[in-house]
């Protein structure tokens, strides 16, 4: 191979030679103009970089698990505490010296004086019975027969009073009666007495 015999460029290298000339002019025209100086400016600057990632919705959380009540736990049981016993003197039994007084026993009731017979205490009861008429409402009502006991009280000073039918057979009688025993003359007796008197209707009397 001859160094000496001229070299032939083929068409692709003149094209880089080309360019690496164009593109040394056009740096010494943007130092002169000082487009440089924009340039390292530019490049000075930090780079903000941001990576935009798609974000995936999540599923929504699982309902949280009801948990069991806590178990109940029974008090313990109070402490035992034993009582003391105090021993406690015996009353001492209080003598007295003063008698008791003897209870009264209760007043007997006495029983009522029986009554006084009207033959004792009234001495004319024979002759006003006897004249005593039988009734005549006791004659129209068709009754024959009749029987009266009376009471009454003869006073200390020979009175009559508290006259009481005790039984009547009919109270047709009753009238009679009474007004029998007002006809009596009684002699007192010193006291109070009760004097009981009967009296027999008949129709044949």
């Amino acid at each position: 191979m001859s160094y000496a015999a001229p070299q032939r460029y083929s068409s692709r290298q003149i094209a880089l030679i080309s360019f690496a000339v164009a593109l040394h002019l056009l740096l010494g025209y943007a130092l002169v103009n000082g487009l440089g100086r924009k340039v390292v400016d530019v490049l000075k600057k930090p780079l903000e970089v941001a990576v935009i990632e798609e974000v995936k919705s999540l599923p929504p959380p699982p309902p949280p698990k009801a948990l069991p009540p806590p178990p109940k736990v029974a008090a313990p049981p109070p402490s035992f505490v034993p009582q003391v016993e105090v021993p406690v003197a015996a009353p001492t039994p209080v003598i007295t010296t003063s008698k008791a007084p003897t209870p009264e026993p209760p007043p007997v009731a006495q029983a009522a004086p029986a009554p006084i017979a009207v033959s004792v205490a009234c001495p004319n009861q024979a002759s006003v019975r006897s004249k005593i008429n039988y009734p005549a409402q006791a004659q129209r009502m068709g009754i024959n027969s009749g029987d009266v006991i009376a009471d009454f009280t003869l006073t200390t000073g020979g009175e009559i009073r508290d006259v009481v039918i005790v039984k009547s057979t009919n109270p047709v009688f009753n009238a009679t009666v009474l007004e029998a025993i007002g006809k009596l003359q009684c002699a007192s007796q010193g006291r109070d007495a009760k004097v009981r008197i009967p009296f027999a209707f008949r129709m044949d009397n």
